[in-house]
């Protein structure tokens, strides 16, 4: 049903039947070829039966869309393999199967059949065909034909295409397909084909995570609602999730790291290493200054991409990462990194002083 409605829906065929001018044979035996298989019009509009198939496919290609597939048949309509057409976002792919061996190969593709090459009397002209090849008796051959040629001839994507497929099977003629070419008194099948519009390949799912070590202290508003289950108080300086760490003493302590916490809440996030924090404050230079360090201890099974740090006495402003003042790549992964807290003035607001540290891990199976 789908085959009759195609030949129903495209006008060109019927309307394209009248001969071409086109370049007399160059070799004698091809209308000998077609005086040989003149069967009655009843034989040549009744299609052969065949069994679709195989498809087949060159190695490593990945076609946009399920190919389209005929059968090959020789004289008597014996099906003696097929003739599969597919095309990726490159190339259209005209394959040709026989469970025999392949000799001479012949393919014809256009959009109108009036310009096909046509002897005088109307008859195919092979050896005019762009397409030709010898297979030197393989069961499979493929001609690849780039798509840029295509659209020269303005046979773009989304375009129907015709074909006529023509081999040499253990020495007997045949074609692929099982539509006689219409306006045509001998025995030769054509084929169609739309070219797929192959859509952009989707962009590959990244399996990175962000994360930050939860400290006491939550990036969105104060107090308890959607985005703050643990009332902890806020910075309001972002509706994005994460914490920032504030102490108002000399410490030496070890906070989680978790990924993916959502709305900030811990159950919906993954657990993924311990940031330890170890500063005192010292008189340096008259000053009193805050030195120590800041290490990141990831968890087997996670690895950190990158990593950005806030320590500093005054409140942060922004929540934005690239915006703390320290940044660092790991372009082969790491699971550990140490930081060295070295400021001025620390606390000198009396509000304590700030730590935020952010890092962008992946499951070590992701490298």
């Amino acid at each position: 049903m789908k085959k009759l409605l195609f030949w129903l829906l495209f006008p060109a065929l019927v309307l394209s039947c009248q001969v071409q001018d086109a370049e007399e044979l160059t070799a004698a035996d091809e209308e000998e070829l077609w005086e040989e298989y003149d069967p009655s019009s009843a034989a040549r509009y009744s299609a052969p039966k065949g069994d679709n198939g195989p498809l087949t496919l060159p190695p490593d290609v990945k076609p946009c869309t399920d190919p389209a597939v005929y059968d090959l048949f020789v004289r008597n309509n014996r099906d003696v393999g097929s003739v599969t057409i597919s095309n990726d976002d490159k190339n259209l792919y005209v394959t040709y199967f026989t469970t025999k061996s392949l000799q001479k190969l012949f393919l014809w593709i256009g959009g109108d059949l009036k310009d096909m090459p046509r002897s005088h009397t109307g008859n195919p002209v092979l050896v005019n065909f762009i397409y030709k090849a010898n297979a030197n008796n393989a069961s499979t051959y493929t001609f690849k034909i780039p798509l840029d040629d295509l659209a020269k001839k303005k046979l773009d994507c989304g375009k129907n295409l015709l074909l006529v497929a023509y081999a040499e099977v253990n020495g007997e003629p045949a074609f692929g397909g099982d539509f006689p070419i219409p306006c045509f008194n001998r025995w030769a099948f054509i084929m169609k084909y739309k070219i797929v519009c192959c859509s952009p390949p989707e962009p590959p799912v990244s399996d990175e995570e962000t994360a930050f070590a939860k400290g006491n202290w939550v990036f969105v508003q104060g107090g308890c609602n959607e985005f703050n289950p643990e009332c902890l108080p806020g910075l309001n300086i972002s509706n994005r999730w994460g914490w920032a760490i504030n102490v108002d003493e000399p410490i030496e302590f070890a906070f989680d790291i978790y990924a993916g916490a959502a709305k900030n809440d811990i159950t919906k996030g993954t657990k993924v290493g311990r940031l330890a924090i170890e500063y005192a404050t010292v008189m340096i230079n008259g000053a009193p200054t805050a030195i120590g360090t800041l290490t990141y201890l990831i968890d087997n099974g996670w690895t950190m991409k990158e990593l950005h740090i806030y320590a500093a006495d005054n409140r942060p402003v922004t929540a934005a990462p690239g915006q703390y003042g320290h940044t660092v790549k790991f372009p082969g992964g790491a699971t550990y990194y140490q930081y060295t807290l070295n400021f001025a003035d620390p606390d000198v607001a009396n509000d304590g002083v700030w730590f935020i540290a952010h890092a962008v891990v992946n499951p070590s199976s992701g490298l």
